[in-house]
């Protein structure tokens, strides 16, 4: 019989999936090779615990995320960088479910420990760069200057932390947020 070989896209999406439905305490190997099709021993061959891999599924995910982050930052338009920042953290809305699972994590392996320092450094970096571009659309006269810019950010943050049960595709959604946050909630011709 051929063994199925482990494709890391599918396993860095199937391990979220995982994550998202089960938390820390249901992500196993067991469950995991389950719905990869594979057998448990093919895991342990590219990762020695489950927080191994879950350390390496966290980079990755911040990885991409700071890497699509960068692009926005170059944009030129202002109003197109706040935008496409709304709706990135609304497409990586779960991101900070993924992230209470930090402390959980117990192995105190290399690839544990690499993931928490990078974590941290990340983190920092991202704040920055969102601040960089809330910066940017008070100099480009697209956000009000006297609107703290820590304001706007945090606002943003807790607007979109959380995964919604609203209705609507991701960019309605993070249009309808653009809408409240740059145009307001007070119906028009008042």
């Amino acid at each position: 019989m051929k063994r199925k070989k482990l494709e890391r896209p599918e396993l860095m999406r199937v391990t979220e999936k995982l994550l998202l439905e089960q938390g820390y305490g249901g992500f196993n190997f067991s469950a995991l090779s389950t719905l990869l099709e594979i057998g448990r021993s093919t895991l342990y061959e590219y990762y020695a615990s489950k927080d191994d891999l879950i350390a390496d599924y966290m980079n990755e995910l911040m990885v991409n995320y700071t890497d699509e982050l960068s692009t926005i930052v170059a944009h030129k338009d202002a109003k197109e960088q706040l935008l496409k920042l709304i709706e990135l953290m609304i497409k990586y809305t779960h991101i900070h479910s993924i992230l209470r699972i930090i402390p959980l994590l117990q192995s105190d392996s290399d690839v544990v420990t690499k993931m928490k320092q990078t974590f941290i450094e990340d983190h920092l970096h991202i704040i920055k760069k969102i601040i960089d571009i809330v910066e940017n659309g008070k100099q480009a006269n697209v956000i009000r200057e006297e609107i703290p810019t820590d304001v706007l950010v945090n606002l943003l943050f807790n607007t979109i932390n959380k995964p919604t049960s609203l209705k609507m595709d991701n960019q309605a959604w993070a249009k309808w947020v653009w809408e409240i946050i740059y145009i307001g909630i007070e119906p028009k011709g008042n």
